[in-house]
């Protein structure tokens, strides 16, 4: 006869034997609460914790020899970074933590004022993100899975970026609740942006990957200062945008296979049209330049070549008035309102979830915490 404490025994594993066959041994959450009237599944949990982390990861002060794949080491690091407008210093848990919830915060805000406003996702902007999500999960879909995350889960969360990106025209659109005055647009063209003409001399061999040394620098610097001086002596108060591309092509011709000769290399003169052009550059843009360009700007005023070390190459460049390169619907149905008003759409959605009820649950989101990460698969 079996002994009480075996016969326990025996219960106890039956009971695990039972319960791992019909699955609830190892249920896990599928939700891990709501924010406002939106439930939060696993998955987009999952998905905003792993985005954070890498966010982290980025921002930790990390020991040598430790790496972003150290995932107890990023927890444990300090982190120093920018979180909304706050300059924010924690251990990484609690940064990962923070990053998460204003995350999830913003995802929830898009889905209640998405319905709000009577929005509706196009079928082709539906097609895109389940396009983006079958891409991503082709070349990243097992590291996705290691950390519990569908690929359901990813198509939500783009689906969730495509309703924020409408949102931006129920806003700010010529129908939105605030639409964007013409003024503003043109006021925004003026003085935020340069629009530029350009012919970029390189200072980069892209046949052998080395940069020109002094010798050849000066080469090409000289070659950028006789191309503006061509493309001035060529300007006219009576030219067009026709007659001005002409121009900048055929300086563009001229003067990149000579640059290119410099550092050794050939070019065909047809090739060098790929290093002539215009762009209209946003803040967003120039803040890669600081505030060197536009002062160079301002010191040679528009419609004046001038030349401008862009790093990997010398620019020939003439800025002109914005209005004058393309008519104010042509901006409008570019991207431009997205770089004007993104920002502030996204800061009204961070406060906005914040706003909303928060009802996450803390022990479903312990099942999930970050320490149980995988970086690598």
């Amino acid at each position: 006869m079996k002994s009480l404490r075996a016969k326990f025994l025996s219960l106890g594993m039956a009971l695990v034997l039972a319960l791992s066959a019909s699955g609830c041994a190892i249920t896990t959450p599928a939700v891990v609460g709501s924010i406002g009237g939106v439930e939060i599944p696993a998955g987009i949990y999952l998905l905003a914790q792993y985005n954070a982390y890498s966010s982290a990861a980025s921002a930790a002060d990390l020991a040598t020899g430790e790496t972003a794949d150290d995932v107890k080491a990023v927890l444990n690091a300090q982190c120093t970074g920018t979180i909304g407008d706050e300059e924010v210093t924690a251990d990484g848990a609690d940064y990962v933590a923070r990053l998460t919830l204003r995350s999830l915060q913003h995802y929830a805000a898009v889905e209640t004022l998405f319905d709000e406003l009577g929005g509706t996702l196009s079928d082709a902007a539906t097609s895109e993100a389940a396009d983006q999500a079958e891409s991503v999960w082709s070349s990243s879909g097992d590291l996705y899975a290691a950390n519990g995350i569908g690929k359901d889960s990813l198509e939500a969360y783009l689906l969730n970026a495509a309703k924020a990106t409408e949102l931006l025209q129920l806003f700010y659109g010529e129908n939105g609740q605030t639409p964007v005055t013409d003024e503003e647009y043109i006021d925004y063209l003026e003085n935020e942006c340069l629009y530029l003409d350009m012919v970029q001399l390189p200072l980069f061999d892209s046949s052998t990957y080395a940069f020109a040394d002094e010798e050849q620098s000066q080469t090409i610097e000289s070659l950028a200062e006789e191309c503006a001086a061509t493309l001035n002596e060529w300007a006219t108060a009576e030219q067009g945008r026709s007659e001005r591309f002409t121009s900048l092509y055929e300086a563009a011709m001229e003067y990149v296979p000579r640059a290119v000769e410099a550092l050794g290399a050939t070019m065909e003169s047809a090739q060098a049209l790929n290093y002539a052009g215009t762009q209209l550059m946003t803040p967003d843009d120039l803040v890669t330049y600081g505030d060197a360009l536009t002062d160079a700007v301002a010191e040679n005023g528009r419609n004046v070549w001038f030349t401008y070390n862009m790093g990997t190459a010398i620019g020939v460049l003439c800025a002109v008035d914005p209005l004058d390169a393309a008519d104010l619907d042509s901006y409008k149905q570019s991207d431009l309102l997205t770089t004007m008003k993104q920002d502030e759409l996204d800061q009204t959605l961070y406060e906005e979830g914040a706003a909303l009820e928060q009802n996450l649950d803390e022990s479903a989101m312990q099942v999930y915490k970050a320490a149980n990460i995988k970086r690598t698969v």
